[in-house]
């Protein structure tokens, strides 16, 4: 059995729960998939009688984003690690 690395002793992810760290990957891929299907805006703007006004988002990028979720998913144990490749002679 894997010893338990929680709470998550060093890193960016320190002092955090499995909890905290499986409710900050479930956010990570809910903004991954507002960002790649387009519903998460980067800018919005819109006017009034006095004048009009802009607010610009600083977002995350995909890139960003993905590697992330594979920290998160690390932590949790989560994915398919590479097997090792084995090389058979007849």
């Amino acid at each position: 059995m894997a010893k338990s690395i929680f709470p998550v002793p060093g890193g960016t992810w320190a002092g955090m729960t499995e909890q905290q760290v499986t409710t900050a990957r479930n956010a990570a891929q809910a903004a991954l998939l507002a960002l790649l299907s387009g519903t998460r805006p980067m800018s919005a703007g819109y006017t009034q009688g006095d004048g009009g006004r802009n607010v610009t988002f600083a977002g995350a990028s995909e890139t960003q984003l993905r590697n992330n979720l594979r920290e998160l998913n690390a932590l949790l144990g989560v994915g398919t690690p590479r097997r090792a490749m084995r090389i058979y002679f007849r």
